[in-house]
């Protein structure tokens, strides 16, 4: 996001820190400096955006004169509030067909799929608050992952290693997951693993979480390290 005229730059750092993109307001008043258009700045818009920024000075002529030429008028007509309104809607707008327009349909169907997961059509909203933005995206992934293959074991171990590095994962002897939690039992990580085990496990396959202590399955070479396993 360092090219500074991309205007959807600031507004994907809104939406990737789950704020409200309507809390984030586009201005361009101060923008509007000169009446001759080679003078104006060479950037979309000047202030750096942050964690806790809501206002952006825009420069709409480097990318939108077009647009905005007949609205941004030099001469002071009386209608500012409008104009500044307007201006903030068009350039939500822009923005927004901007990210839209480097989308592929894959970003489409995870967008289609988190909406989903965040209005509860694979339940589990409780534990959904476990995770940030941007892992409801890495679970939607392996979601659809698990759509186009049908392969369950696949894209849980995927999820999880992914999603907690902490957890490894095996099936023994060919039907019982076993998950080896390498730290103390905790209630965060407890429901982040479970809500991986209803998301992506038959209701019928069997499944075990040790936590702590692990264990050395035979068949296995990661979890055979001597002197670090109680035999399994």
């Amino acid at each position: 996001m360092e090219d500074r005229n991309q205007i959807w730059g600031p507004y994907l750092a809104t939406k990737q820190q789950e704020r409200s993109t309507a809390e984030f307001y586009y201005t361009v008043k101060n923008n509007r400096v000169s009446p001759y258009l080679e003078l104006q700045a060479d950037d979309l818009y000047g202030n750096r955006y942050g964690k806790g920024f809501s206002k952006l000075d825009v420069n709409p002529y480097i990318r939108f004169f077009s647009v905005f030429d007949s609205l941004l008028t030099p001469d002071d007509l009386g209608y500012e509030e409008f104009n500044q309104a307007l201006s903030d809607i068009l350039l939500h707008y822009l923005a927004d067909l901007d990210l839209k327009l480097g989308m592929c349909k894959q970003d489409f169907y995870l967008g289609f799929l988190v909406k989903d997961i965040e209005e509860g059509a694979f339940g589990s909203l409780g534990r959904l608050s476990k995770f940030t933005g941007a892992e409801k995206y890495e679970v939607a992934k392996w979601l659809l992952s698990f759509y186009q293959t049908g392969d369950s074991a696949y894209c849980l171990s995927g999820a999880v290693k992914k999603l907690l590095p902490s957890c490894e994962m095996v099936i023994r002897e060919g039907e019982e997951f076993v998950f080896y939690m390498r730290e103390p039992r905790n209630i965060h990580t407890e429901e982040r693993l479970f809500f991986f085990i209803q998301l992506f496990l038959p209701f019928s396959s069997p499944y075990v979480v040790h936590w702590t202590e692990t264990y050395g399955v035979i068949g296995y070479d990661g979890t055979m390290q001597l002197g670090s396993f109680v035999l399994a």
